[in-house]
Parts: structure tokens; sequence; C-alpha cells
């Protein structure tokens, strides 16, 4: 599956929520959920330090699997949140990854360069 196929059916399901389309929300709306899913990235994380520096938590995840996966759940909101932002703004998610990837490879003179895709 690539971004564009997770940004089709990301959209295809924020619509059952928002029957009045994505501009319900603002822009602001969009980016606001992105960074609150954001802090709760940086709370599991707090979590699973916790985990590292042997510290009691009732709480919360008790294993280092149960915080990676928080954390890897936490990751997928923020991502999607993203999606939804971009497209409200009519933006490609898959072109501003490539574009800026590319972007600071070239800046730094690093030889890693994401595929450029074109139209057929």
């Amino acid at each position: 599956m690539n971004f564009r196929q997770v940004s089709e059916v990301n959209k295809e399901r924020a619509l059952l929520w928002h029957k009045g389309g994505l501009e319900e929300w603002s822009i602001a709306d969009w980016s606001n959920a992105m960074c609150g899913e954001a802090g709760e990235v940086a709370n599991a994380v707090k979590k699973y330090r916790r985990l590292e520096d042997g510290l009691q938590q009732k709480s919360g995840p008790q294993t280092f699997e149960e915080a990676k996966e928080a954390i890897a759940n936490e990751i997928g909101d923020v991502y999607l949140y993203l999606d939804l932002l971009a497209q409200v703004l009519g933006i490609d998610i898959q072109d501003a990854i490539v574009s800026t990837f590319n972007r600071v490879s070239k800046r730094e003179g690093f030889p890693q360069m994401l595929p450029v895709e074109t139209e057929s």
C-alpha cells in the first residue's frame, strides 16, 4: 500500500464522520488534531522511558512491547491527521514527502534520493 492509497481510504473513512466534507473543520482544526496526537506520542514515549528507568507506573504499559505498541498507535494517528490536513490544503502527501526528502539530501550532499513518480 502506498501513501496515495492510504490517503484515499483515510478520506473515505473521515467522510463518515464529517458528512459535510473535510472542510467542516478548518485547517487549524486538522492541525490541532494532529498536534494533539503528537502529544500523545510524547506521552507514550514518556511511559516507555519509565520502563527503561525501572519506575513503577500503575497505569499504562507494563512491558516494552506494550509501550512500543502504544507509541506505534499514536504515530499512526499523527500520520492520519497529517494526511487529512494535507488533503484539505490540496497537498499530495506523497509528493510532499518525496520533495522534502530529496531537497534535504541535495542540500546536505547525501546520495539518498526518493524516486519521483511521473504520471504515465
